[in-house]
C-alpha cells in the first residue's frame, strides 16, 4: 500500500512545489514593475535624443515628437567636424590621466602590500585621509597651484591634477587586492631571483588586472564627465568635449534666431560613444573587479 501511494505523494508534491514557483509573490512583482519602470525612464531621455538627432530642425520645430522617417546623418556629419577636435583633446588628456594613475598607483599600492619600510601605516592613514577630502574644496588651492606652476591655458594643467586626485583611491583599491594575493606565490618568486619589479609586472599586476580595469573605468568616468575643473585651467580655443556641447549652438539657415536641435543632440550623441565603447568592452572586467574588491576588502 506504502509503494502504490508513493508516487502520488511525490507527483502531489512535485505539482504544488511549481505551483509556488510560477506564481511570483507580490513582493517580488511590485519589485520587477519598479525596475521596468525605472528602465523605460531611464531610456526615454536616450530615445528622444537619437530621435532628435535624425530629423531635420525645420521637422522638429514643425513636429516634436515625430518619428525620424526616413533617418537623416546629416546632423550627425555637422557634429563630427564641429565636434572632433574637442573629442581627441579630450580623450587625449584621459588616455595621459589614466597611465599615470595606473602606473603610479600599482607601484605605491605593490610597497604598501608587499614591502616594509618605516612610516608605512601612517603613509597609508594619509592616502586614506585624502580621500575624505570633498573635491569641490580643494579647487581653490589648486587653481592658485596650477597658476603658480604655470600650468594655465594647457592640457597638462588638467593632466597633473587628474593624476594627483585620482591616485589616493587607486592606491587603497589596488593596495586592498595585492594584499589579497597569496603570499606564497611571491616567495616562490624571490627564491626563483625574482627581484620586486619582476614579481611585480609578471604576477601581481596580471593577478590584479580586473581590478586595473575598475580603477581606469570609474577615473574614465570622472575624468571624460569633468566639466568645473576644464573651464577653469583652459582658454576657448583648447576646450574639452564638455566645454564644447555646453557652447555648441549651431544656428538654422532657415531660421536664424532659433538653435538647430538636430545636431545639437548628434552632439550629446556622438559625445557618448566613448563610453559606450569603454562600458562594452570593458563590463565584464569591471563586474570582476567590483565584484572580487567587494569580498576581499
Amino acid at each position: 500500500m506504502q509503494t502504490r501511494e508513493a508516487p502520488a505523494v511525490r507527483r502531489t508534491a512535485r505539482t504544488a512545489l511549481l505551483g509556488r514557483m510560477r506564481r511570483p509573490r507580490p513582493a517580488t512583482a511590485t519589485q520587477y514593475i519598479l525596475l521596468v519602470v525605472l528602465l523605460v525612464f531611464s531610456f526615454a531621455l536616450v530615445v528622444l535624443m537619437i530621435d532628435l538627432s535624425l530629423r531635420p530642425a525645420v521637422l522638429i520645430y514643425v513636429d516634436f515628437w515625430g518619428l525620424p522617417w526616413p533617418p537623416t546623418f546629416a546632423n550627425y556629419r555637422t557634429a563630427l567636424l564641429d565636434l572632433l577636435p574637442a573629442m581627441g583633446r579630450t580623450l587625449w588628456v584621459v588616455a595621459v590621466s589614466i597611465t599615470g594613475i595606473v602606473v603610479v598607483s600599482c607601484l605605491a599600492a605593490y610597497a604598501f602590500a608587499r614591502m616594509r619600510f618605516p612610516g608605512k601605516g601612517a603613509l597609508f592613514l594619509a592616502v586614506l585621509a585624502v580621500m575624505m577630502i570633498p573635491g569641490v574644496i580643494l579647487l581653490t588651492p589648486q587653481f592658485i597651484l596650477a597658476d603658480e606652476l604655470g600650468l594655465r591655458g594647457s592640457l597638462w594643467g588638467l593632466i597633473v591634477f587628474y593624476i594627483a586626485g585620482g591616485l589616493p583611491f587607486a592606491i587603497f583599491l589596488i593596495t586592498t587586492f595585492f594584499r589579497s594575493q597569496p603570499q606564497e606565490v611571491f616567495e616562490a618568486a624571490r627564491i626563483d631571483g625574482a627581484s620586486e619589479v619582476q614579481a611585480l609586472l609578471r604576477i601581481a599586476i596580471p593577478l590584479a588586472m580586473p581590478i586595473l580595469v575598475t580603477v581606469s573605468i570609474f577615473n574614465f568616468i570622472g575624468i571624460y564627465g569633468d566639466f568645473i575643473w576644464p573651464t577653469l585651467i583652459l582658454n576657448e580655443n583648447q576646450q574639452t568635449l564638455l566645454m564644447a556641447l555646453a557652447a555648441y549652438s549651431p544656428q538654422l539657415g532657415e531660421f536664424a534666431s532659433r538653435p538647430d536641435i538636430g545636431a545639437q543632440t548628434a552632439g550629446y550623441a556622438f559625445a557618448t560613444v566613448p563610453q559606450f565603447m569603454i562600458f562594452t568592452i570593458g563590463m565584464k572586467y569591471f563586474i570582476q573587479g567590483v565584484t572580487s574588491g567587494a569580498v576581499k576588502a
